[in-house]
């Protein structure tokens, strides 16, 4: 009889184990989400993009550095939406917001204050900053959020032309190409595919420097959702490997360590890009005639879109 009542309180046992993991809490599998952008024609989203740069460099005994500081007040106007979801777009600059200080002084602008700025560094950049507040750049987005199309505005081209070689040719923002760049890059541009956590796609893109294209390799991850960043919002996080072309005879470059990565949330139900964050660290030594040049190089960019709707 013991033997039997034994046999049968095992089997009991077992049997609640088995309702314990068939049955009890358990990890839900989140199910697979399909991010798009949803625009709607008349809308205006105003985000808020905050730069903070930091250049070192370091040459023998002398040492220099270069900070950048800037708010920029973007407005994005929906114009049409088409029936493939692809959207007409005008991207304006409401204000801009710079402070640069540099071995040859401070200089300090918002688009705001009637009194402009004097010196050298004012001379070189206040025609071209009073002439990208308020000119619209004409793009297109997709429902991925890709943006193509972009058109750059004729006041920005002339403003271009008129700072000749002082406007850094094809090596910078101060450029048609360097604008074009800035542009795709404030969207965020997601898979056709649909996303589960953990899942990963690639992004290539070239921008412009000194030198010549750097190719810039992204990994987007998603993390899945983010309860605590509101509801239906998606965490995406960012990887980029930087390629660098080889520098002009003469010379050499090498980067010593690099690392840029990232964090952003899209609200799937809005269809929008809520807020993101990216960090940038680079160093590296660049040798001319024989005289090495230590740089190090900081950057922080962070996107928000404004709750209230205000433009600045």
């Amino acid at each position: 009889m013991r033997t039997r009542a034994r046999t049968a309180w095992r089997r009991s046992l077992l049997g609640w184990m088995v309702l314990v993991v068939l049955g009890g809490p358990a990890a839900t599998a989140v199910p697979a989400a399909t991010l798009r952008w949803k625009l709607k024609p008349g809308e205006t989203l105003h985000y808020v993009m905050e730069q903070q740069t930091e250049t070192s460099d370091k040459a023998g005994a002398q040492e220099s550095k270069v900070t950048l500081s800037q708010t920029i007040n973007w407005g994005w106007a929906v114009k049409e939406v088409g029936p493939d979801g692809v959207a007409d777009l005008n991207l304006t600059i409401d204000r801009i917001r710079t402070t640069i200080a540099s071995p040859i002084g401070v200089f300090t602008y918002d688009s705001d204050d009637k009194q402009e700025p004097q010196g050298l560094l004012a001379a070189g950049l206040v025609p071209f900053l009073k002439a990208l507040v308020g000119a619209p750049f004409a793009v297109k987005m997709s429902p991925q959020g890709e943006l193509s199309d972009v058109k750059v505005p004729e006041k920005l081209l002339q403003a271009i032309r008129e700072a000749g070689p002082a406007g850094g040719g094809g090596a910078n923002i101060f450029s048609e190409e360097g604008l074009r760049h800035m542009i795709t890059e404030v969207s965020l541009a997601l898979p056709k595919e649909d996303l589960e956590k953990g899942k990963s796609w690639t992004r290539q893109i070239k921008i412009p420097s000194p030198f010549g294209d750097m190719t810039l390799e992204t990994v987007y991850t998603d993390q899945g959702p983010d309860p605590s960043a509101g509801p239906d919002v998606e965490r995406i996080n960012l990887e980029t490997k930087v390629e660098v072309p080889p520098p002009p005879e003469g010379a050499a470059f090498k980067i010593n360590a690099q690392e840029r990565k990232g964090t952003f949330f899209f609200d799937n139900a809005a269809g929008r890009l809520i807020k993101s964050q990216v960090a940038e660290n680079m160093e590296a030594v660049l040798t001319i005639n024989k005289i090495e040049i230590s740089r190090r190089n900081t950057a922080t960019t962070t996107l928000k879109l404004e709750s209230d709707g205000a433009s600045k």
